[in-house]
């Protein structure tokens, strides 16, 4: 309804009127949705949802008040939502029709859930904070409360909307694992676990609770047919659009690259441009286990005309002003150099980020490990076209070859691994000298075992098991991490911040294996470290994981065959 008065308070009375006519107060039947931390934008950065791993009560309110809040279309619905949850919202609307379905933010559930409210659907990433980021520095900071990201996820199941009318409550997403691993399925009154991709096991399962017959509590979907998965029908937050899906380079780590990779065509991709754009979102990212294997060539060799074709199509599309990427791997950029020399103008041109005045690409990078050794055993295909034998050279040169052409990747890089030796940490904190003067921002993280995974079965570590060259590792990563991106005037803050904590508390929490790590990180130099500390600050190093016998002998596959070929 249009509001065409020309007398302002009557335009105000009528916005009232409306609002409260438009209002759903008998609940619409499926309403989707996510945690306040999940569907955020984050002004249009990704990284920043990094934060969400923090302790809850660490975070600044002002923080919380400018990207927790909600963004929504006139109708109420949101406008940003995760990727997935667009997608399970496609689905249910082709099958159930517009008027049964609506995609909520927190703030706004009361408008939609009420007693006629059959079902919710909610997409999680890490609703327990388990995942490697939450993990590793929940675990550090020590302090603070549970993540953000679990805190809010807990505040989601406990809406008043949802506990006034006690629908039906279906949970999907890659956080699924964590609600079933924590065994609060039954504590927070969810009736469905949904694992995996939803393209053929939603509907016949919401039917199933639509009308009231049993389900199976968790369930582990199967493959779909990927030349039938639908379009979105809104915009994704940070107005991602899906250009490949799955991996197949077989790390034992990770659920991705098991899965064979397929590319979508460049019809479909922009078709989900097109309708992104059309919801009011001026940027694209480019959702990817990794960018360079767009329609890539047998043995993992980039296709570089179809890449670029890709993003040129993008950057080309009216409305597009930004375009990020999500993941990206160094051996095909090793391969085909000139596939960076001839993406780089077309990114350089639509990116937003800057490093003291100079615009940089950047996309996250898994570096993993410096150990050849862990490498052969866990994640041979990972270097691929090329010898896993190789994989600190490859490291340094892919990382040079992206520096070269303006790229900053940010790089996961893990400790913690099964079996993991004192050779293999020692070997990463080589490699970390290797790059050091590198345009790159690290994440070290704790190895986490995640379902679907090979190494499901491993041993979880903890900072307990972390020995002093782990605590190293570390503290090296964050030390690169200030000197690079941080003005060398703040460094200094930097280190007092560091060793006051140190002092006051990180002594006492984490032990004498953090000891020279934390103060190296307060720039104390290594000469008054060795001069002062007793040896006894040195323990033994001991395994910090171990693994179930089942895997001791499997070896890391690359399924590179394209689905559907």
């Amino acid at each position: 309804m249009a509001i065409n008065s020309s007398n302002p308070l009557l335009n105000s009375l009528l916005k009232i009127f409306i609002d409260k006519s438009d209002n759903h107060v008998d609940g619409v039947p499926i309403v989707l949705t996510s945690s306040r931390a999940e569907m955020s934008h984050y002004n249009n950065n990704p990284f920043v949802a990094f934060v969400c791993t923090f302790p809850h009560m660490l975070i600044p309110r002002k923080f919380k008040a400018r990207h927790l809040r909600s963004f929504d279309n006139p109708d109420g619905t949101a406008m940003y939502v995760p990727y997935g949850l667009r997608k399970v919202e496609a689905i249910l609307v082709s099958n159930f029709g517009r008027e049964n379905v609506a995609v909520s933010h927190y703030d706004n559930l009361d408008k939609f859930v009420g007693p006629e409210t059959k079902l919710i659907c909610i997409s999680t990433m890490d609703p327990m904070g388990l995942a490697y980021v939450s993990t590793t520095y929940n675990s550090l900071l020590g302090f603070g409360g549970e993540a953000l990201n679990s805190y809010e996820f807990k505040r989601l199941i406990e809406h008043p909307s949802i506990q006034k009318y006690k629908p039906k409550i279906m949970v999907g997403g890659s956080g699924v694992w964590q609600i079933r691993e924590a065994g609060y399925q039954d504590k927070f009154g969810i009736d469905v676990l949904m694992q995996g991709e939803s393209e053929i096991d939603l509907i016949p399962t919401v039917k199933k609770m639509l009308a009231g017959k049993p389900t199976e509590k968790y369930i582990v979907t199967r493959k779909p047919d990927y030349s039938k998965v639908p379009f979105i029908k809104g915009a994704a937050t940070y107005g991602t659009v899906e250009i490949t899906r799955g991996c197949g380079r077989g790390c034992q780590f990770c659920s991705p690259t098991m899965r064979r990779k397929h590319s979508f065509p460049i019809e479909h991709v922009m078709k989900e441009v097109a309708t992104t754009v059309k919801c009011g979102c001026n940027m694209i990212f480019a959702n990817s286990e990794d960018v360079f294997l767009y329609k890539s060539h047998k043995g993992f060799k980039p296709n570089r005309p179809e890449i670029v074709k890709l993003f040129k199509s993008i950057a080309d599309y009216p409305g597009v002003e930004l375009i990020h990427l999500s993941h990206a791997s160094l051996a095909p950029i090793i391969y085909d150099p000139k596939v960076l020399e001839e993406l780089s103008p077309i990114l350089l041109e639509k990116t937003d980020r800057m490093h003291f005045g100079k615009k940089f690409v950047t996309v996250e990078v898994g570096i993993e490990t410096g150990s050849v050794r862990l490498m052969k055993k866990y994640m041979k295909g990972k270097a691929k076209p090329y010898s896993v034998d190789n994989w600190p050279e490859l490291v340094v040169q892919g990382i040079g070859n992206m520096n070269d052409n303006d790229w900053y990747p940010l790089c996961t890089i893990m400790t913690g691994m099964p079996d993991e030796t004192e050779d293999d940490v020692r070997a990463t904190l080589d490699l970390l000298d290797d790059l050091k003067g590198s345009k790159m921002f690290y994440t070290p993280v704790l190895f986490i075992p995640l379902p679907q995974a090979m190494l499901s079965d491993a041993r979880r570590i903890n900072l307990d098991h972390l020995n002093a060259l782990q605590w190293e590792f570390i503290t090296t990563c964050w030390r690169n991490n200030v000197k690079f991106w941080m003005a060398p005037k703040t460094h200094w803050k930097i280190e007092m911040m560091t060793f006051m904590s140190y002092v006051m508390f990180y002594r006492w929490k984490h032990g004498k294996r953090s000891t020279k790590a934390l103060l190296k990180l307060a720039g104390m130099p290594s000469s008054i470290i060795s001069r002062h500390l007793d040896k006894s600050c040195e323990p033994e190093y001991c395994a910090p994981g171990e693994i179930s016998h089942r895997h001791d002998e499997k070896v890391s596959e690359p399924i590179e065959v394209e689905s559907g070929k």
